[in-house]
């Protein structure tokens, strides 16, 4: 693991995250000290800060940390900020160029995190995240599942969901392996399957390099299929009914009937499997492209055991609800999307730290308070 190093007081320290891996006990802010997110920090003073010099009194970086320690603590602001002692506040470099702590009220943080980055703030923040986390990573499944935002049974705004008996919101969920890159944020008996190119967008703009996408039977349709298949290039695994059929519209014949069909635009029935339905997709026909790739897993012996790995999105789910406060109880309901949006990044933030310190023992934040 590599030595991060830290001028304080003129003196200069040398550490390594392989120091704590063994303590039973560790500070969140000890673990935060090894996060490199300065690029993420950077990005956020260009975009939403002015050139007034007085914006700048607290690191952005340090500000970042330290809503993660809000978030991991699941404290409200004020008693974030009254919870650091003297030695966290230095690992989150809230000192100045004297060597004083110098930390932002709770109102402070409040302000940077609901005003100053908002919604879209926090979506670029989790963008830039997740194209981290996917370069450092070399897992190639990823995978999408909605988890409920458990409410108030009170709470006059959250929808009731028969299925999980309780008053909520959704969030829609895109992993890599078991590394959370991308989060949507409905309302609870909202579609699954609406919500999928959304992600695809994502993952796209990520640059994502990915072999397959697994999902439920909530997002099965042709489009989905279709979509992942042409802007990922990936291998659609979604679930399909037990009493589903083979599609004949989907069968090569009828591949071959269409684009022979558009010859006069470029069809060629001569040409390879993947460019007649590449063909198809960017002329129209983007369902029937979706009916052959379905037929094609439908067909598939080994299909169940290729969709048996998405049973990893359930467990890190339940993961994300232990580590931070991953419901929509006691928010108003202005800002549910945005506190859900801002644990997931905290979650997120985690993950990374580990990933950059080349951490074996994955999603292992038991031990930190």
């Amino acid at each position: 693991m590599a030595k991060k190093s830290m001028m304080y007081k003129g003196v200069l320290f040398e550490d390594s995250l392989e120091n704590y891996l063994s303590r039973e006990s560790t500070s969140i802010c000890q673990f935060l000290y090894f996060l490199c997110i300065d690029d993420i920090a950077k990005h956020v003073e260009r975009t939403f800060y002015t050139n007034k010099s007085w914006h700048f009194k607290y690191s952005v970086s340090s500000m970042i940390k330290l809503f993660v320690v809000k978030c991991f603590r699941k404290l409200s602001y004020d008693k974030t900020i009254s919870s650091l002692t003297e030695e966290e506040a230095i690992l989150l470099s809230f000192f100045d160029e004297n060597g004083q702590i110098k930390l932002p009220s709770g109102g402070t943080l409040h302000h940077f995190v609901k005003y100053r980055l908002g919604e879209e703030g926090i979506n670029e923040v989790m963008m830039l995240l997740g194209e981290k986390i996917l370069k450092l990573s070399s897992e190639k499944e990823a995978k999408i599942d909605s988890t409920p935002l458990e409410a108030s049974r009170y709470d006059k705004y959250a929808d009731y969901n028969p299925h999980y008996e309780c008053k909520m919101d959704k969030a829609h969920i895109t992993m890599i392996g078991t590394y959370s890159v991308f989060m949507t944020h409905t309302k609870g008996v909202a579609g699954d399957s609406p919500e999928l190119i959304r992600h695809i967008e994502a993952l796209k703009k990520m640059d994502a390099d990915v072999e397959s996408y697994s999902a439920d039977g909530g997002y099965d349709s042709f489009l989905n299929h279709s979509n992942i298949w042409y802007h990922l290039n990936a291998k659609p695994i979604i679930s399909y009914a037990s009493n589903a059929v083979i599609n004949q519209e989907g069968e090569e014949e009828r591949i071959d009937h269409w684009v022979n069909k558009m010859w006069k635009i470029g069809g060629d029935v001569h040409a390879t499997m993947e460019i007649k339905l590449r063909f198809l997709y960017e002329n129209g026909r983007e369902e029937q492209v979706g009916m052959y790739l379905r037929n094609q897993n439908i067909r598939d012996e080994t299909f169940d055991e290729q969709y048996k790995k998405r049973a990893e999105c359930e467990k890190i789910h339940g993961h994300i609800k232990d580590v931070v406060k991953f419901d929509i109880r006691r928010i108003r309901n202005g800002s549910k999307k945005l506190y859900s949006l801002l644990n997931f990044i905290a979650y997120q933030l985690l993950v990374l730290t580990e990933l950059q310190n080349k951490v074996k023992n994955k999603n292992s934040f038991g031990r930190y308070f």
